[in-house]
């Protein structure tokens, strides 16, 4: 006979196997967080396949010409179709496990969940191969077209793969984890097996195994700091280096004394020839009318030979070390020691608006500025600035100048708008270039709201920022004129803070010029010239107390 100590409360049974099934632990091993992700999967896989124009031809192609040769229908078609048709399948197989793992609860069905996870992996791995193909193409097809050194392309390749290969690395270590979930006691026993016949099971060896570290614990932490040391610094802190509110290293000119003056360059048109006057007399006329033209003479035929040559350089003015302060080193009196002339390029959300970075266009002005300069100390490449990370520099230490171009409409949301304004009324300069006849129209727009009641006005020919270091006496070199001949600008107490060349600069800047003759090839390059040292010297300036 039981006696009363040996009886259960009826209430106690039911409110242990709610310990065992609810909370934390049973939610983890359920059916539905075992295959919801496998539902998740398959709509991002079905998102892929609809836009797989982007991928294909992501947002670099449109600006850079050499890149089209890679996506002839001889090359790229079959890989796309093969991609389309694995995403397809995938998607169809992956909600059908997910819908089976949910709504049966068999063992089999886990089974079945189980495979799914096993050709996720290989989706990842065909995903990858075909990550690399294309953009081991793409950046190929950038060298042959360029004099730019293969190794400048080697670290954007290793960031454009790494963006298109993260979020699939992602959904593969989230894959891992239920992969090792699905083999746990709770996890088999929601699935029909007995809980108490699995006496262990894989999923608690592996979990434990990691838990203690294994046989050698001592042996398995060293590799889990390795490796954790290897990921911060080969990915993670580079990444967080270049996404916006990131890290700055302050900009510094170079320290010197050094002259403005470094050439002088003649501009001068070529004079068109008027058409000569037709006399119409009666045929019957004894009169004969032989007029004179003023441009039959030898002296206008002289003149109209020596005004061929569009841009010239003036080789009797003086050379000399360009910076401010009147001696002979390079660099500017406001300077530091050590100081580095860098191009700093806007990042904002448009699209184009690294035009010209792959392309060598920021590589080779700063190889001809290097030059032009006397020996200043001159950045190989450019470097992508966000908009939002403008106000993490100190004042006195931003870049003196921000580059800002690309092809389309520009986006910008207002706390952008903002840092970008304040940046300018600081001292800094937007040094706008016109990418495209519809950029302009944006710019144009886009200022009016950056700057509301200060217009865009036009830049006098005789402004000290065509006159210094380079002299153009009429004006910029005429290029492509997106959106007219007339250099225009912003004004803030007495220097530009907003300059705009709707010439397209950039692109007389990218290896091969575009087609631009050596004259107009030389004379962009002088232009850069002038805007860079105006940008440093009135930065300088302007933030003279701040600095001190």
């Amino acid at each position: 006979m039981a006696t009363p100590q040996d009886a259960t409360r009826p209430d106690q049974q039911p409110a242990t196997k709610r310990r065992d099934d609810g909370g934390l632990r049973g939610l983890i091993t359920s059916p539905a967080l075992l295959c919801l992700p496998l539902a998740l999967l398959a709509a991002a896989a079905s998102l892929f396949v609809l836009g797989m124009d982007k991928f294909c031809y992501p947002w670099m192609i449109g600006s850079r010409p050499q890149l089209l040769e890679i996506y002839r229908p001889t090359v790229l078609p079959p890989i796309v179709l093969v991609c389309m048709t694995i995403c397809c399948a995938a998607a169809a197989v992956l909600l059908a496990a997910a819908l089976l793992g949910i709504l049966v609860r068999r063992r089999w069905s886990i089974w079945t969940v189980r495979k799914t996870y096993v050709l996720i992996y290989l989706l990842a791995i065909v995903y990858c191969c075909i990550v690399f193909s294309i953009t081991g193409r793409a950046v190929a097809a950038l060298i042959e077209g360029s004099d730019v050194p293969a190794g400048s392309f080697v670290v954007g390749l290793f960031f454009w793969r790494c963006q298109w290969i993260a979020p699939v690395a992602l959904a593969v270590i989230a894959t891992v984890l239920l992969h090792v979930v699905s083999w746990r006691k709770k996890a088999l026993a929601a699935y029909g097996a007995d809980e108490e016949d699995v006496s262990e099971a894989i999923g608690e060896r592996v979990t434990e195994n990691v838990r203690t570290h294994g046989s050698d614990p001592r042996f398995r932490k060293s590799l889990y700091g390795s490796a954790f040391a290897h990921v911060m610094v080969i990915l993670i802190i580079p990444y967080l280096l270049t996404i916006r509110g990131g890290c700055v290293r302050p900009f510094h000119a170079p320290k010197g004394s050094g002259k403005p003056s470094v050439a002088m360059v003649k501009v001068v048109k070529k004079k068109k020839k008027k058409k000569r006057k037709k006399y119409i007399l009666s045929a019957d006329s004894p009169i004969v009318y032989d007029v004179p033209e003023l441009d039959d003479s030898k002296l206008v035929e002289e003149l109209d030979e020596d005004t061929r040559v569009t841009y010239t350089a003036d080789t009797s003015a003086a050379h000399g070390a360009m910076g401010t302060g009147g001696g002979n080193k390079p660099g500017w009196a406001d300077g530091l020691e050590g100081g580095q002339i860098r191009f700093a390029q806007l990042q904002y959300n448009g699209a184009d608006w690294d035009d010209g970075m792959t392309e060598g266009a920021d590589v080779n002005f700063l190889a001809q500025f290097r030059k032009l300069s006397g020996g200043l100390d001159v950045a190989r490449q450019g470097e992508a600035v966000p908009v939002s990370l403008l106000r993490k520099f100190k004042k006195g230490e931003a870049p003196w100048f921000v580059y800002m171009t690309g092809s389309d409409a520009i986006h910008m949301s207002n706390s952008e708008i903002k840092i970008l304004r304040q940046y300018v009324n600081d001292g800094g300069m937007l040094l706008a270039d016109a990418g495209s006849p519809q950029w302009d129209h944006h710019f144009r727009r886009f200022v009016k709201e950056l700057f509301p009641g200060k217009p865009l006005i036009p830049i006098a020919d005789d402004d000290p920022i065509f006159i210094t270091p380079f002299t153009f006496h009429n004006g910029p070199p005429p290029l492509w004129h997106h959106g007219g001949e007339q250099s225009m600008g912003v004004k803030f107490k007495g220097r530009w803070g907003v300059f705009y060349f709707p010439g397209d600069l950039n692109d007389a800047w990218k290896s091969g010029h575009s087609g631009l003759s050596p004259e107009l090839t030389e004379a962009a390059y002088h232009l850069g010239t002038n805007l860079v040292y105006y940008g440093v010297t009135r930065y300088l300036q302007a933030t003279r107390k701040d600095r001190k």
